[in-house]
């Protein structure tokens, strides 16, 4: 499906998560050493997943809760994005093991796809062209960061 120009930007950003989680899990499937996985993830989250979360949360999130967005899917992101954040934290703690990089993989998928499948439909819908086009022009436009670029090719 086609996203709305104006929130093209994150569902690019979109495409890379999906790309970062299915390359982690392969890594995990071929034994690769923990901590270049904790820091791909870590990368990852410093290059473009903690600004995007960023921008669902202070830009699209009150912008939705304007229109009377159903609140159970905000809740929803929220608390995904918080999990996610949680196991960020224990692989900047070094007290990250092979489950919770495989969770963070399988969870950052599931969420990715919650917002693609469900999420952003439901806020197309509900969203004005020209609170679409206000959000659009507070959203990074710049290309997204791709994944596959990362220095250590551990999926190959």
């Amino acid at each position: 499906m086609k996203r709305h120009l104006q929130l093209q930007p994150l569902s690019r950003q979109h495409h890379n998560g999906l790309l970062m989680s299915l390359l982690l899990l392969k890594g995990l499937r071929k034994n690769t050493d923990l901590q270049v996985l904790s820091d791909f993830i870590l990368h990852g989250w410093k290059e473009e997943l903690q600004s995007h979360f960023e921008a669902e949360e202070k830009i699209l999130i009150p912008a939705l809760k304007e229109t009377g967005f159903d609140d159970l899917l905000i809740q929803q992101l929220l608390i995904e994005h918080t999990e996610l954040r949680a196991l960020v934290q224990k692989i900047e703690n070094n007290s990250a093991g092979k489950d919770e990089i495989s969770q963070f993989g399988t969870l950052l998928e599931k969420h990715i796809r919650f917002e693609e499948r469900i999420f952003f439909p439901k806020a197309e819908e509900i969203l004005s062209e020209e609170k679409l086009s206000d959000i659009g022009e507070l959203l990074q436009h710049e290309d997204s960061v791709n994944c596959m670029n990362y220095p250590v090719k551990f999926w190959e």
